[in-house]
């Protein structure tokens, strides 16, 4: 029986290049995503072994039925907790329910997709999840007041089913990516910095030692490594992948406050 992995946000971003590698790894997997569209079109590109899934990962019936969509594939193999949002505003800025749907997407997603995957992985006592954090989640960044506390949350969720799961064959890890060239990347950049977008993605890369903003397939290749049996002693770790952001300090400006 074929093994399956299931993606969240999967249609743009570092999701899609997930799902390109795991077409490269021959790896059959189901694709979530809110956006219909893209998702068709991720569907499209990547052949039968794309299984496209759309809904809300703040849903818990949308991992039910992620979940139900691997088991008609094949056998759960691996989870992959990527999908997110981009929450800006410091302390004094956002609002209740500006808050309470960036934890439900950021946080509370990820923490549903870990419990349906354990659920599915624990009979067959075998199983990689890999969750998408950031360095946001362990360094903080000006105004990014709800965004890197669910990154922060979901860096700790990876230990926790590590440390609760592993004896059952269950391994979990978390990758925090720096700054990475995505839509989301470059959407945020247009509308808080405008001019140049080229300019802007080059200072973007300066926060990495090696001096470059990182590619989404730069991403993949560390997600597939944690999700195949290469790393099969690998388990609750929070991995920079960075490009050495997080190997000095780095002196952002300050924030304004009227």
């Amino acid at each position: 029986m074929s093994e399956v992995v299931v993606v969240t946000g999967a249609a743009k971003g570092i999701g899609r290049a997930i799902c390109e590698r795991l077409r490269e790894d021959e790896q059959k997997f189901v694709a979530v995503d809110i956006d219909e569209h893209a998702l068709t079109e991720v569907a499209g590109s990547l052949g039968d072994d794309c299984i496209p899934v759309v809904g809300d990962i703040a849903n818990w019936s949308t991992h039910e039925q992620a979940a139900r969509t691997a088991r008609d594939a094949g056998e759960l193999a691996g989870w992959v907790n990527n999908a997110g949002i981009d929450v800006v505003g410091a302390a004094h800025e956002v609002d209740e329910q500006g808050l309470r749907r960036a934890l439900d997407v950021l946080q509370l997603g990820p923490m549903f997709g870990c419990s349906i995957a354990v659920r599915e992985m624990l009979p067959r006592r075998t199983g990689s999840i890999v969750n998408i954090s950031s360095i946001q989640g362990a360094y903080a960044f000006p105004r990014y007041y709800a965004y890197q506390a669910a990154k922060a949350a979901v860096a700790m969720i990876s230990k926790g089913i590590a440390t609760d799961y592993g004896r059952f064959g269950i391994r979990c890890n978390a990758v925090l990516p720096g700054a990475i060239d995505t839509p989301m990347t470059r959407e945020a950049l247009v509308r808080d910095v405008g001019g140049d977008l080229a300019e802007a993605l080059r200072g973007e890369g300066e926060l990495a030692t090696l001096g470059r903003i990182g590619q989404a397939h730069e991403i993949a290749e560390v997600v597939s490594f944690l999700l195949s049996e290469r790393s099969s002693y690998v388990s609750g770790v929070a991995l920079p992948v960075d490009g050495g952001a997080t190997a000095r300090c780095y002196a952002y400006p300050g924030i304004d406050v009227a």
